[in-house]
């Protein structure tokens, strides 16, 4: 069975999350820089998710030690300890 995938277009606005109709002046362009496009946008999501990610980290340690277990357990509850 295959999947159809989004155009590149729907791809964008859906990662956006805008409506199509808002970014419809991109359709100029051709697949391929719609492709281009899309990569890097999900590129520089993911930086900015890392690197919240990482702030957030690093802010944890201005918690008194007493409390640092717990904010770390609510802030990134996947990686607390058991």
């Amino acid at each position: 069975m295959v999947t159809s995938v989004p155009p590149p277009l729907d791809r964008i606005a859906s990662r956006l999350d805008v409506d199509p109709e808002e970014i419809a002046f991109l359709g100029r362009f051709d697949d391929l820089q719609l492709e281009l496009l899309d990569t890097a946008l999900g590129m520089a999501q993911h930086t900015e998710d890392l690197e919240v990610r990482r702030s957030m980290r690093d802010a944890v340690g201005f918690v008194p030690a007493v409390l640092r277990r717990r904010v770390i357990a609510t802030l990134f509850p996947r990686d607390a300890p058991a």
